[in-house]
């Protein structure tokens, strides 16, 4: 057990705990990853509702494996929604999630602490697969499912498990960005680099610590759970898949702006749950207008050049941000936001026409700032450029590519004009430290 992690509130047979806690009721959702995979000819694969043979054989049936462009992409789409409509369906294990987890998921000690005596509640089997297949076609019904169940039931935390894979960019992100700014409940998501059926797996202690995080008022948003560290869905990175060394005493995950905190320490940030006072926003809110197709539609409407990857400028760059079917653009930039001219010509020209253009930087702790003449803010006061247009380069402070892809999908389907998807960003920013 985590050295003082038994300040998370007290529990069953705990020497500060008098009484038994009862156990927090939440819904749990089985996201994928490795946590729960088996062994098949030597390779982990998952197993279960939705696992990764149920899936290829869903991706065939719809014609997704067409080499005719536009088949594939009306397949995905298809795809997507056939998804939404059976994790609908999708019933809980027999089992809760107390019972379901705690034959794996307790500690060897004299306390003997289990899942069981933190939580209770539904085990909702959505995807049993690898997370790697978390694309759109997956994380769009997979988001719209669960803001779903956290407007039904605002009372309950959602915990989950999702694979490592994806976990820094595929539904932490996305759920952070829709309800940061409401009074719904957390989603608090854990992994494991190593299966509960192999020897020395960190799964058992990566889903204990999550289940004691169900009693701490968390604050609306997402986190993630993993060896020893809670992370906020805003800053958080995957950074080693072989467990190489610690960085900063994080292993595997690392959190950039230094905004993770010690899983022993979280009682001291966070006080007792209140789940009862959480609730749902009012119905002019965006959560309530999510559907699977249109999210799904506008999480494949941004495009994302990241000018770290030497993809071509002429050929696939600029291009893809004069694309009229992209209708937004989310550019990792260098340093702190600067770009060459031909990349700067493009956006300024597109940003004229309305499109949103969010500016963040490529770099792993990131911030933009308009200290050269070659930064892609500057456009905005330059007379010759965007200065006195009322039209603007949009600012992503401190943002990562994958928070400020989330945000700026929430800000097309607010239909946000770009002072208005500004405002969105400078509010998520300042509430996430990350301004």
């Amino acid at each position: 057990m985590v050295e003082g992690i038994g300040n998370l509130g007290g529990g069953p047979n705990r020497p500060e705990s008098n009484e038994k806690i009862k156990p927090t009721e939440v819904n749990f959702f089985k996201l994928g990853g490795t946590w729960d995979m088996i062994f098949r000819d030597g390779q982990k694969i998952g197993t279960g509702n939705l696992d990764d043979d149920a899936l290829k054989e869903m991706q065939t049936k719809v014609g997704y494996f067409s080499d005719n462009p536009q088949e594939l992409i009306a397949a995905d789409r298809k795809l997507a929604i056939q998804l939404y409509s059976q994790f609908q369906r999708t019933e809980p294990a027999i089992s809760d999630v107390g019972e379901h987890l705690s034959s794996w998921a307790h500690t060897d000690d004299l306390l003997n602490e289990q899942v069981k005596d933190f939580v209770r509640g539904p085990f909702i089997p959505l995807f049993s697969g690898d997370s790697s297949h978390l694309e759109s076609q997956i994380t769009a019904p997979l988001i719209t499912t669960l803001i779903k169940r956290a407007i039904q039931e605002p009372h309950k935390p959602l915990l989950g498990g999702q694979g490592t894979d994806t976990a820094d960019m595929a539904l932490l992100q996305l759920y952070d960005a829709f309800t940061f700014d409401t009074e719904l409940p957390p989603l608090i998501l854990a992994g494991a680099n190593r299966s509960h059926v192999e020897a020395g797996s960190d799964a058992p202690q990566n889903f204990l610590d999550a289940a004691r995080l169900a009693n701490r008022d968390l604050p609306p948003g997402a986190y993630w759970v993993f060896q020893g560290n809670l992370y906020k869905g805003s800053d958080v990175i995957k950074v080693d898949p072989t467990e190489s060394r610690l960085i900063e005493q994080q292993s595997t995950f690392h959190s950039p702006h230094q905004h993770n905190i010690p899983i022993a320490s979280v009682s001291k940030e966070y006080g007792p749950a209140r789940w009862e006072a959480r609730k749902s926003p009012s119905e002019s809110h965006i959560v309530h207008k999510i559907t699977v197709e249109n999210l799904y539609d506008t999480l494949e409407s941004i495009y994302n050049p990241d000018l770290g990857k030497k993809d071509s400028i002429p050929r696939i760059v600029i291009p893809g941000i004069r694309d009229s079917k992209n209708r937004a653009v989310v550019i990792a930039a260098h340093s702190l936001g600067n770009t060459g001219n031909g990349i700067r010509n493009a956006c300024i020209k597109e940003a004229l026409k309305g499109k949103p253009i969010v500016g963040i930087s490529r770099t792993l702790i990131s911030a933009t700032n308009e200290e050269y003449a070659a930064s892609l803010f500057g456009a905005n006061r330059n007379p010759e450029e965007l200065g006195g247009t009322k039209r603007i380069i949009i600012y992503g402070h401190k943002l990562n590519s994958s928070v400020a892809n989330a945000l700026m999908a929430r800000a097309l389907l607010e239909n946000f004009n770009q002072a208005q998807t500004q405002e969105l960003f400078t509010k998520y920013a300042q509430s996430r430290e990350l301004a």
